[in-house]
């Protein structure tokens, strides 16, 4: 009897040892980082979507951003984004089971917006982000993307944390900030605007040839309106404001151009962010939202009330 007892607790023993052997072996390697671990999952996942939907032979990794991408259009010779450059896009997100989570508004035809290289570049994901700087102006793609460890990575029960994303992508434009000028010079019928060498538009509209030039080192009271090139008004005095010109006090697209001016003259002046706001923009000082986005190009119309 005590041979039997101690039989059964010898194979109770062996049966724990070998339970709990086939648990760790189903457990993950506890030396690989839960990002890493996951990031290898999304990729098993990815691959196994190519082979069901049979875009192997079709897809191309890049593995700076681990995106997978699948042109379903390609336009080899289209402008690829660059820092600073205005894209325009379409876009569905969904998840690899079909599930839709996000998109444009395309019922509206009004594709999304993002500046390349912007710290303002609003909601928009990682993984949408470094898919559409891989892609070519007019190009159709889809792009399947393995979470990012700089999204959100809470999660929601639309899409939990973790999951890999199908984006369908159409790039509709890629502008670069002198190419968004030229389009506002030839929609305003501006197109007769000298060009200067920092890149500035100057377009006198009212001459007074007998009036007093404006000096560097003056103090000039000037009536101005700001606008993005979208039109939206950022800024302006009606009844005149006072800068003092030349000395580094305003941007220097102002300094460049109020020299040209007389007292009394006006003009519309177009101007590339490199001699506005740059790549800091301005913001709102009490929301802090941004007023003149990074890397914004600027139209203003000018007048010169006085000089002295």
């Amino acid at each position: 009897m005590k041979l039997v007892r101690s039989l059964r607790k010898s194979s109770l023993a062996v049966a724990l040892i070998g339970l709990m052997i086939s648990q760790l072996g189903c457990q993950p390697d506890p030396g690989e980082a839960l990002n890493d671990r996951k990031r290898r999952e999304n990729d098993e996942e990815i691959n196994a979507y190519l082979d069901k939907n049979n875009l192997k032979g079709q897809v191309v990794k890049d593995e700076v951003t681990g995106l997978y991408i699948v042109r379903t259009k390609a336009v080899p010779g289209g402008q690829t984004p660059q820092t600073g450059d205005e894209v325009k896009y379409y876009f569905v997100q969904s998840r690899l089971d079909g599930v839709v989570v996000d998109s444009s508004n395309f019922a509206g035809k009004t594709p999304n917006l993002v500046t390349i290289g912007s710290p303002g570049q609003g909601a928009i994901t990682a993984r949408l982000y470094n898919g559409l700087q891989l892609l070519k102006e007019g190009e159709v793609a889809i792009v399947l993307a393995p979470f990012d460890p700089t999204d959100n990575k809470s999660g929601n029960l639309l899409l939990p944390a973790y999951t890999p994303v199908r984006y369908d992508v159409t790039m509709v434009s890629v502008r670069s900030e002198d190419e968004q000028i030229q389009d506002y010079l030839a929609e305003k019928n501006l197109t007769a605007a000298e060009k200067t060498s920092s890149g500035l538009r100057f377009l006198r509209t009212q001459a007074y040839p007998d009036s007093a030039q404006v000096k560097a080192g003056q103090t000039v009271k000037v009536k101005y309106t700001g606008r993005l090139l979208n039109g939206n008004q950022f800024d302006s005095s009606t009844s005149g404001a006072d800068f003092t010109i030349g000395t580094g006090a305003v941007i220097p697209a102002w300094d460049e151009a109020f020299v040209k001016l007389r007292v009394g003259e006006k003009a519309t002046i177009v101007l590339p962010s490199s001699i506005g706001y740059g790549v800091a923009g301005r913001r709102n000082s009490t929301t802090g939202a941004y007023t003149i986005p990074p890397y914004a190009p600027l139209a203003f119309d000018v007048e010169v009330v006085s000089a002295k």
